[in-house]
């Protein structure tokens, strides 16, 4: 019996050391209903050929180089799967990932699956990680909690509406799409076993923390402008997005960069006037920074060797 299609997304940049594991890992899928899609975006190196020696089991195009965001919205145009499953170029899937979260689709199908994952570095052991918990409302659970781009298995429609990835960001685009995602009404279901890999490549965009932390507080404006527009704006959603940028701030200030850290504590206040404070420190850190300021706690504790 048939069953919904799926279609894998791969965009591709000078990945020609690693880009054929990514499409053996989605071609040697156990779910039979699926369909590889790499989008070459303007590689210099030998990638295109990898890509030509698959012949007719993937469909794939190049072009200018226009990023990955670009590269992962022309694959959603050219695919014709409901379901859609992104994958980096540098990644893997396991081989029952696409079944296991269809599976679930079965009870919830107006659900997104998401799964846990492992983390692959040189000369380190792997490490597994937690996808959140399932929910009704993602939005909390996804502001402290980060996704990657490989753990849900999107419904089209879904990415559709809300525009899919922004391309104008230079990083944590995955992110700001499953926040925006979240902020539509986003019900998520885990599933508590690794079921792709990622390979953390020294010096990659998402290894930059500062620039990471530079595009949150944009990404707070957009969940803002969404659930103001659907009129759910309320009293906790200012709440939990002043605790996502407080807890930026110490990020910051955990890096020296006072200056950001006091415009993020400011930001925060501006959205809760607690500035989520209960969701960034424990009860007595709380009182500290009553007393001391936020920054100047940050300042002892970072003296005191204190998280």
């Amino acid at each position: 019996m048939s069953q919904p299609l799926v279609s894998i997304i791969i965009p591709c940049y000078n990945a020609e050391t690693y880009v054929a594991d990514a499409i053996h890992s989605s071609l040697s899928q156990t779910y039979a209903d699926k369909e590889v899609v790499v989008i070459d975006d303007g590689s210099t190196d030998g990638s295109v050929d990898v890509l030509k020696s698959f012949g007719a089991e993937i469909r794939w195009e190049t072009g200018p180089n226009r990023g990955g965001c670009a590269a992962r919205n022309r694959g959603l145009e050219l695919a014709r799967g409901e379901r859609i499953q992104f994958l980096d170029a540098d990644d893997w899937l396991y081989p029952d990932k696409l079944s296991r979260q269809m599976e679930c689709l079965r009870t919830v199908p107006e659900a997104t699956p998401v799964c846990d994952w492992e983390v692959i570095e040189p000369n380190q052991p792997n490490r597994r990680m937690k996808a959140p918990d399932s929910c009704e409302n993602s939005l909390a659970a996804l502001l402290y909690s980060s996704l990657p781009t490989p753990s849900p298995l999107h419904l089209k429609s879904n990415l559709i509406r809300v525009g899919g990835f922004r391309e104008d960001l230079p990083c944590s685009q995955e992110r700001d799409l499953h926040l925006r995602l979240a902020s539509h009404g986003w019900p998520i279901r885990r599933i508590a076993e690794p079921l792709f890999a990622i390979r953390r490549i020294p010096n990659s965009v998402s290894s930059h923390h500062e620039r990471v932390l530079d595009q949150h507080a944009a990404i707070a404006s957009r969940i803002k402008d969404i659930l103001v527009g659907r009129n759910e704006w309320t009293n906790e959603a200012a709440l939990h997005v002043a605790g996502f940028l407080t807890r930026d701030a110490r990020t910051y200030a955990g890096y020296g960069l006072e200056k950001k850290a006091t415009e993020y504590f400011a930001l925060a206040r501006n959205y809760h006037k607690s500035g989520g404070w209960e969701l960034a420190y424990g009860k007595w850190a709380r009182m500290g920074a009553a007393i001391l300021g936020p920054l100047m706690l940050e300042r002892l504790r970072m003296k005191l060797g204190r998280k």
